[in-house]
């Protein structure tokens, strides 16, 4: 699966102007049903809520990957953003987070999820990736960015 199919600039939060980990989690939830991904976003917003009370989403470095398990979509939905400021995430490190990438699957699409969580935890990982993602300057150039270094991996 092409991240250009299924990231598009009007679903990048830049900037992702949240001050907590619900209000951010909330916002990227919206931008999908804002631009017609979903039909509603309070159960999707709590799907998303339930897997972070598990464990938190925030992986360190100053990323985040919120997910959720959520049957009521035919497929893989993601929405992007970036904070300026950073916003205290509960990150394994402590750190605040500043790159957000939120994902909902129909639990129908296990592997999916999986792959595509995989996909952006090895390309976050990558320093100079997330040091252009921060130094970007629009929604398209961070999903030029993000191509980019898809087809890479």
């Amino acid at each position: 699966m092409e991240l250009s199919e299924i990231l598009t600039p009007e679903l990048v939060l830049f900037p992702l102007e949240a001050d907590s980990k619900k209000d951010a989690i909330s916002q990227l939830v919206d931008i999908l049903k804002q631009n017609g991904n979903l039909a509603e976003s309070t159960e999707a917003q709590a799907a998303v809520f339930r897997r972070e009370e598990l464990m938190t989403t925030g992986v360190g470095k100053g990323v985040a990957l919120p997910h959720g398990k959520y049957a009521h979509i035919e497929d893989v939905l993601v929405s992007f953003g970036i904070s300026k400021n950073g916003i205290n995430f509960d990150a394994i490190d402590g750190q605040p987070v500043h790159i957000f990438v939120l994902l909902l699957t129909p639990e129908k699409y296990p592997s999916k999820h999986l792959k595509l969580l995989s996909k952006f935890s090895r390309m976050l990982n990558i320093a100079e990736c997330r040091q252009e993602l921060l130094a970007a300057t629009s929604a398209t150039e961070i999903i030029n960015i993000l191509v980019q270094y898809d087809q890479t991996l």
